[in-house]
């Protein structure tokens, strides 16, 4: 009787291990990749006849990294068209305004994001911000 109730609880501490194991471990970390969206944008101000000249590079969170950028590089023209007209929407007072360039970069996420339906694009930088 003693021998039989120690193989039933080994066979269920060796069961639940397994299905702890199998079933239950940790998702994998999500790794932080960055994509360019290729060359500069510039484009007209609103209302005006100055320029907007910027570079755009996005910051990307997602487990399947490679997967991600492969997505990003085929639909890159989408991404391109979502900056551009989201750039054109700003007048050149907006563009002068203080902490324009970090409510673009969340607006810029926000656009990409949605018009993609992707939820793994966690930041906008630019490498240039240049009116002229």
């Amino acid at each position: 009787m003693k021998k039989t109730i120690i193989i039933i609880v080994a066979v269920l501490l060796v069961a639940g291990g397994a299905v702890y194991f199998l079933f239950l471990k940790p998702a994998p970390e999500p790794e932080i990749s960055y994509y360019s969206t290729g060359d500069s944008f510039v484009t007209n101000v609103k209302d005006s006849l100055r320029f907007l000249k910027t570079t755009v590079v996005l910051e990307i969170s997602t487990t399947d990294t490679e997967k991600a950028q492969e997505y990003l590089k085929e639909n890159n023209h989408v991404i391109r068209d979502v900056i551009v007209f989201t750039l054109r929407q700003k007048n050149e007072e907006e563009l002068r305004s203080i902490g324009i360039e970090e409510q673009l970069r969340e607006e810029l996420r926000q656009n990409i994001s949605k018009k993609m339906g992707i939820d793994f694009l966690q930041k906008v930088y630019f490498n240039d911000f240049v009116i002229q």
